[in-house]
């Protein structure tokens, strides 16, 4: 029990940090930020778990593990799977969910309702659907995934292999469209 409350804690703490440093700083690589900002925090919460008693003062003795490594492994992976599992997916929905967006769109909309046109124009604050692919395609840019030469966008060497991997998992998962 020591660990789950300390992984609440820990979760706790890092959303405060990672909601200031997106609501005062510029940043453009939010995802990469949040999992450099979440691995500076494993040693407060390898620090906090071995410094605290097995009880936390408070907790009767049924719902503590005495033997401290075994408490502190468990309360690792669970903080592993709420941030990764947890607190990284919920903000890639909200900042990349592109059905969200539309939803949302429609949601700001006067009477709640848009013509697929409207959609097409107006996706994201109406930057567009347009605005939304030369967004994704400058982050593959970045990332050394693909090149634009002469106006065509060429996958780079790292880019094959990314989409190999992840051509063979869609696959295998049969998240393919015509698996439905």
């Amino acid at each position: 029990m020591k660990s789950l409350l300390v992984v609440l804690i820990m979760s706790l703490v890092y959303l405060v940090v990672i909601t200031v440093l997106f609501r005062t700083l510029e940043i453009h690589r939010r995802a990469a930020l949040m999992v450099q900002v979440f691995l500076s925090t494993l040693p407060f919460f390898i620090v906090i778990h071995t410094l605290t008693p097995p009880d936390l003062g408070f907790l009767p003795s049924t719902l503590t593990e005495l033997t401290w490594w075994i408490d502190l492994s468990f309360g690792l992976l669970v903080y592993f799977a709420a941030f990764f599992g947890g607190i990284l997916q919920l903000y890639n929905l909200a900042e990349r969910g592109f059905s969200l967006r539309i939803l949302i769109d429609i949601d700001e909309a006067a009477d709640k309702a848009l013509t697929l046109a409207e959609i097409l124009q107006g996706y994201s604050r109406g930057r567009g659907i347009e605005w939304m692919y030369q967004k994704r395609i400058e982050g593959l840019v970045e990332h050394a995934l693909v090149q634009v030469k002469q106006g065509a966008v060429q996958l780079r060497d790292k880019g094959s292999r990314t989409a190999a991997l992840f051509s063979w998992l869609r696959t295998f998962l049969q998240l393919d469209a015509d698996a439905w």
